[in-house]
């Protein structure tokens, strides 16, 4: 990360929220229990599915968890700071997902390997768009 912790913190949160308020306008902030009704599309189909999004936990400059659940499983998603060899923030991010039947559990194992590939690409995607916008960030 070129920015500080806070700021990068900051931007996460506010990504949040942005998302959030889009399918629930009333919320107006994140905290521990937040939950919104939205639709998201499946990784194995790419089906619509309605969806449950839950912040798990939020401590400040350390960690952002959000819990997904829909019909087949539940995505547990966590931005996460610790330090590197050499004492510098960096920023993990990491997803774990579980599905309510086997044969999806097999199934995304099969893709997984493949899966990984593109996702990794989006995710250090992601993390440079925070990066970017946390330079901004007063």
């Amino acid at each position: 990360m070129k920015s500080d912790k806070s700021s990068v913190f900051k931007v996460l949160v506010d990504e949040q929220l942005q998302y959030f308020q889009k399918n629930d306008p009333k919320i107006i902030s994140l905290e521990e229990g937040t939950s919104v009704q939205c639709n998201l599309t499946t990784k194995l189909q790419s089906l619509p599915v309605s969806s449950v999004m839950e912040i798990t936990k939020l401590k400040a400059e350390e960690t952002l968890q959000t819990k997904t659940s829909y019909s087949s499983g539940m995505i547990l998603q966590m931005y996460e700071f610790k330090k590197d060899k050499k004492g510098k923030d960096i920023l993990i991010y990491s997803e774990k997902n579980t599905f309510s039947e086997t044969r999806n559990q097999y199934g995304f194992m099969l893709i997984g390997f493949f899966y990984k590939l593109f996702y990794n690409r989006g995710i250090a995607k992601r993390m440079r768009y925070i990066d970017n916008l946390s330079m901004h960030v007063s």
